[in-house]
């Protein structure tokens, strides 16, 4: 299908990749003009790459805590396109990538990552956080990666605090600068080109009031992406043998407890996603001991994603089961054929969700110097953002299928991947689909947040064992509410699932599916016609599912009062620090410190639950609401040991806290009675914050310009870990019915956490080599977890029982760079080992693992004139994409999921 284009991508990435390891091996041959002689004379020039590493060096050396950082190259560049991608380069980072570019960031694989933005904390929605991806990287100074924290710092995330630092004018040389950048870049499966555009305007000027400075910074992007995978869900063995409700009742006796995933698909999912960004910022100095500063910043994104999958379910009920083959174990199945006397159930999927985040933000501050010995800062910030999405989904099925053969293990790729073949029947005729079901979903998610800090420093002395004080206050006020609602629709003519043909859009029908070895294609309607037809699909339901026409008669779902939700969070903290210092042949500092933080708040959603069954069961809806009120008190200790002003070990005892999700705190709970044994589906207002101390050690050497060594180990405790599951409740009084026994299903409080590992970094460049072999650099970090395990409370053990999810043993990157003031090159290599995806609380020894990853990038500047810079770069050069599988022991393959690989060119200015 594209194997003309994926074999021209190859070769103009692979030539990409040599040119950029080759050219600084032809530069030394080239012949060099008077001034570069002279330059190679002369002290190194510090320059893009070398610059921002020696920056980023220098943050880590000067900090109070363990920090490590990356800084822009120049104005609108930080070395990867994306804030997740810059981020995968720092030691002890862990990312995964999705939809063509990185998203979640896990440090020291744990994800419960706090984000901040100069420093204050900034949410999106209902999250405690914001998406790292939304931020674009042309917006940023640097980025930081804080893996400890001081009392000084806002509290928030166990894992640790990723701050994104943007610019502001008086970071500018004095006068006009104008910069900004245009890019392309080439995707290889969705074959299109994602554009990247931004502008930054800055000034810093003199007058009779003090210095003053303005700036803006926008930028605009839209990145096309596809995905094409295989994969099987859910194995398990359902139910006990012999059970006549079981849908394994049609396996032979043998089989009966047998593993079988509940489905296996393909599908793709393509896509763009548009994000818009501005921000300003004014900053006046009337003078050294006075400073103000108003920002206020937009970060958006607007995204069309369309996921289209056909699969079949490999446990319906009254299918029957032949061609059994087993995996070595001698309980999963390997391979079998279905059928059934109603059709293959066999069903395709189509969903086109479109999603919108805005996310606005506002900052003043001043800082006020009354005397040489104190600081006062004081800011306040408002933020406020909304994250919404709807999407309208098909699910259709095939008439004439006979049966299907599914392989769990089929050769279809280099590794083993499930597959499916269709044994007669014909998936080319649109008039052989029915539509069996159609929903469309809507949520909408909102945040309005106000903080405000007052803080003193004050400086006590040069020399004595107390330097300096810092004491400070902060409040926080949270608003959040969530509003959810779906509906299902199941048209049916003559008793028989709707015609394809003839519901709203199937005139628009076209096939689709993976460019995979094997994939069978099959028709759907496209979904942006499935949602232009909204107003006809509608009405469509209403005449052909009586049952549903009042829930379709209005424009929007009705509201699921169970997933929706409004709650108010109030914190206040207030800390003190002292920092310290003294000598013992050799320097000693650091801080001593304690925040300690009072949280309290409401939250109301709805408990609701099915009536008596002689009164027609009706649903019985009930407002329910909770409060809470607790303390946290968070001390911390750091020691920086200067043995010599190159080498220094840095010590610290920190600690955090991590609050659960407004989503899971929510006061709601589902109940039928009419149930012999009732399941109640609640969440939870009980659940505890994660709370977690760690000590660590890090030995650092500062060499040369940009060089710098460091070896580190870090312990971290973590209690009151969330676990989902479904236990058996003796009295369910809590939930209105006194007396009777059955299951409530909600996140809980599971055991402690224990992580502890070593990690390593050297970078230099070569700047006691002689002649163009200076221009050279080259960076190495590699992290080791040794331990991360979570007490999970299973009823047995199993290999991989109490691996803590997203955290990999191995992380690993290798970057080589080539420098000179107008030519430039890197490649950078990334790897991660294998890491738990998913704890599967139905059968945890078949929960969800990805495999190893790896990632060659390649980027090649060149400054032609002093203001402008040409780049080419290329993303993912190997093509490695992620495999996964079930079980610690790769019980059976999961399946894989292709990634595209990239190429692009850019130019960038400054005047």
């Amino acid at each position: 299908m594209k194997s003309r284009t994926v074999l021209n991508m190859s070769a103009a990435l692979s030539a990409l990749t040599f040119a950029s390891l080759s050219v600084a091996a032809m530069a030394q041959v080239a012949p060099q003009s008077p001034d570069e002689a002279a330059a190679a004379k002369s002290d190194i020039i510090v320059t893009g790459v070398r610059g921002s590493v020696e920056a980023a060096a220098t943050k880590k050396k000067n900090s109070k805590q363990i920090v490590d950082s990356i800084v822009a190259e120049d104005a609108g560049k930080l070395p990867d396109n994306n804030v997740p991608e810059a981020l995968s380069r720092v030691t002890g980072v862990q990312i995964n990538r999705e939809r063509g570019q990185g998203q979640n960031v896990t440090i020291r694989g744990l994800s419960q990552v706090q984000t901040t933005v100069n420093g204050n904390n900034v949410n999106l929605g209902t999250d405690r956080s914001i998406s790292l991806a939304d931020i674009p990287a042309e917006l940023l100074k640097s980025v930081d990666v804080y893996k400890t924290r001081t009392a000084d710092q806002v509290e928030g995330g166990i894992a640790g605090t990723v701050n994104v630092e943007l610019r502001r004018p008086l970071d500018l040389k004095k006068g006009l600068t104008v910069a900004g950048s245009l890019r392309g870049a080439y995707d290889e499966f969705a074959e299109k080109v994602s554009p990247y555009a931004s502008l930054l305007l800055g000034d810093r000027f003199e007058t009779g009031m003090g210095e003053m400075g303005f700036l803006l910074n926008g930028s605009w992007t839209k990145t096309y992406y596809q995905e094409n995978y295989v994969e099987s869900e859910s194995p398990d063995t359902v139910c006990c043998e012999g059970d006549a409700n079981s849908p394994l009742n049609n396996l032979p006796a043998q089989y009966r407890n047998a593993v079988i995933p509940y489905r296996t698909q393909y599908g793709t999912e393509s896509g763009y996603v548009t994000r818009p960004s501005l921000s300003g910022v004014f900053q006046w100095k009337p003078s050294d001991a006075l400073e103000f500063i108003l920002e206020g910043s937009y970060i958006g994104s607007k995204e069309r994603r369309s996921i289209d999958k056909m699969w079949t379910l490999n446990r319906e009920f009254g299918t029957q089961f032949s061609g059994i083959e087993l995996m070595p174990d001698g309980q999963t199945i390997k391979k079998l054929t279905i059928s059934n006397p109603n059709g293959v159930p066999a069903y395709i999927e189509g969903t086109y969700n479109t999603l919108k985040r805005d996310l606005y933000t506002t900052n003043f501050e001043t800082n006020w110097r009354p005397t040489d010995r104190a600081l006062l800062h004081f800011s306040t910030q408002y933020s406020w953002s909304k994250d919404s999405y709807y999407y309208v989904q098909q699910i259709l099925r095939p008439y004439n299928l006979q049966s299907a053969t599914i392989d769990f293990v089929s050769n279809n790729y280099s590794k083993p991947i499930p597959s499916i073949t269709f044994n007669g029947g014909d998936m080319t005729d649109p008039s052989q689909y029915g539509v069996n079901r159609f929903q469309d979903n809507a949520g909408v998610s909102k945040n309005k947040e106000i903080a405000s800090q007052l803080d003193l420093t004050l400086e006590l002395s040069d020399k004595s064992l107390l330097r300096s004080l810092q004491t400070g206050i902060r409040y926080n006020r949270r608003d959040v509410d969530r509003y959810y609602g779906y509906r299902d629709g199941f048209p049916r003519v003559n008793g028989r699932d709707a015609p394809l043909t003839s519901f709203p859009g199937g005139d628009q029908v076209s096939l689709i599916g993976p460019d995979l070895a094997g994939s069978p294609q099959w028709y759907r309607i496209p979904g942006k016609a499935l949602l232009d037809s909204i107003d006809a699909v509608r009405a469509y339901i209403q005449a052909t599912d009586p049952g549903n026409a009042v829930r379709f008669s209005s424009e929007l779902p009705p509201s699921d009062q169970g997933q929706t939700f409004t709650s108010k969070e109030n914190t206040f903290a207030a800390y003190a620090q002292l920092n310290y210092g003294f000598d013992v042949g050799f320097p000693i500092d650091g801080v001593v410190g304690l925040r300690a933080v009072n949280t309290w708040g409401s939250s109301t959603s709805f408990q609701y639950r099915i009536g008596p069954a002689a009164q027609s069961s009706p649903l019985i809806i009930e407002e329910s609401s909770g409060r809470g009120n607790f303390m946290d008190y968070l001390p911390s200790v750091t020691a920086t040991l200067h043995f010599d002003p190159k080498t220094q070990l840095r010590l610290s005892y920190t600690t955090n806290v991590s609050r659960p999700s407004f989503y899971d705190l929510r006061p709601f709970f589902f109940v039928d009675p009419n149930a012999a044994s009732p399941r109640v589906d609640a969440g939870n207002p009980d659940l505890k914050a994660q709370r977690e101390w760690s000590v660590d050690a890090s030995l650092e050497h500062y060499f040369g310009r940009a060089g710098s060594a460091s070896v580190a180990g870090y312990y971290k405790k973590a209690s009151n870990w969330t676990y989902y599951s479904n236990e058996i409740v003796g009295d369910l009084a809590e939930y209105g019915l006194p007396g009777r026994s059955g299951s409530v299903a909600q996140l809980r409080n599971a055991g402690d956490g224990e992580f502890y590992g070593v990690e390593a970094q050297v970078q230099s460049f070569f700047d006691f080599l002689p002649g163009v072999w200076k221009n050279f650099g080259a960076s190495l970090n590699v992290t080791r977890v040794l331990q991360a395990r979570v007490e999970y409370p299973y009823p047995e053990d199993f290999p991989g029982a109490f691996d803590s999810v997203d955290t990999s043993k191995w992380t690993a990157n290798a970057a080589l760079y080539y420098d000179t003031p107008k030519f430039s090159t890197r490649v950078a290599f990334n790897y991660r080992s294998p890491y738990r995806l998913f704890v599967w609380t139905d059968n945890p020894a078949y929960s969800w693992y990805n495999g190893a990853t790896h990632r060659l990038d390649a980027a090649v500047n060149y400054t032609p004139v002093k203001f402008m810079t040409l780049s080419i770069e290329g993303t993912n050069l190997t093509g490695n994409d992620p495999y996964r599988y079930f079980g610690k022991q790769n019980l059976l393959p999961l399946g894989v999921r292709t990634m595209a690989r990239t190429v692009q060119g850019s130019v960038r200015f400054r005047f």
